[in-house]
């Protein structure tokens, strides 16, 4: 059996992942949702899929540039399709937040540039998720998750950052299945043609960051996670993918899991 995105029900997946979005903010007792919008595919989509069931006034986006590492399309483009959906939004810039925390707890790593990088990525997206949940809890909303399938097996997110959330619509589906998804809801070509990545420092690009597209990481992806690995039929390059996948997976498991508790039982 071989992966291919285009063997699936898109209907069926809009239907059902925009009632699950209805379906956790009523269980919720919430007056609606809070969703950061990038510009990007993945929080295009979550945000289409919520205005299928969900009253526009029950919708806040939180659009957090950075001057320097945002594009201004990105920002732009996520104006546009809020504006596109008529929810609130608002636009709060990070520069002036990131500043203040550095200049307080930054300093003595300065001369390790490498890792002050991935430091200073990894402080940018937890401040987003402060600022998510601090604009839920002063209305009452969830926060809506807008990470994939693809970046949750690989451990690509921010440990209490962009993994900070109440639902997550789209964690089920591959970045490849999200590119056909949104086509399905109407989104841009330009967003959808996007290079994916979080944007956490200047260029940041997900595939290059990965040294693997996600068309060939996705299929090597749903073969693994379904133990369809048949590593004799697999070229150099998938090898190369597979050993890639298993030394994330192992690197990375602790973000998917609970913090281990101390028992004395």
């Amino acid at each position: 059996m071989s992966y291919s995105p285009n063997n699936y029900d898109y209907q069926f997946i809009i239907e059902k992942a925009s009632k699950f979005i209805l379906n956790k903010t009523l269980e919720s007792n919430s007056n609606g949702i809070v969703i950061g919008l990038s510009g990007g595919i993945d929080s295009s989509v979550c945000l289409a899929l919520s205005a299928k069931k969900l009253s526009n006034h029950n919708i806040l986006g939180l659009i957090m540039p950075l001057n320097g590492i945002t594009l201004n399309d990105d920002e732009r483009d996520a104006i546009d399709l809020a504006n596109k959906y008529g929810i609130e939004y608002k636009v709060i810039l990070l520069n002036n937040i990131e500043d203040s925390f550095k200049s307080q707890i930054y300093q003595e790593y300065m001369n390790d540039l490498e890792e002050s990088k991935i430091a200073q990525g990894n402080l940018i997206a937890r401040i987003r998720m402060s600022i998510l949940y601090f604009h839920a809890n002063l209305s009452n909303r969830i926060v809506v998750g807008t990470g994939d399938k693809s970046e949750l097996m690989l451990g690509y997110f921010t440990k209490y950052g962009d993994g900070g959330v109440d639902i997550s619509p789209i964690a089920d589906l591959y970045k490849t299945q999200i590119r056909i998804l949104a086509k399905e809801l109407g989104i841009s070509d330009k967003i959808i043609n996007k290079k994916s990545g979080p944007r956490l420092w200047k260029d940041h690009d997900a595939e290059d960051e990965l040294h693997m597209t996600y068309d060939e990481l996705d299929p090597i992806l749903y073969l693994y996670n379904n133990n369809l690995i048949k590593e004799e039929s697999l070229t150099e390059t998938q090898k190369n993918i597979l050993q890639n996948i298993k030394t994330r997976n192992i690197k990375f498991s602790h973000k998917s899991k609970m913090p281990e508790i101390c028992t004395f039982d």
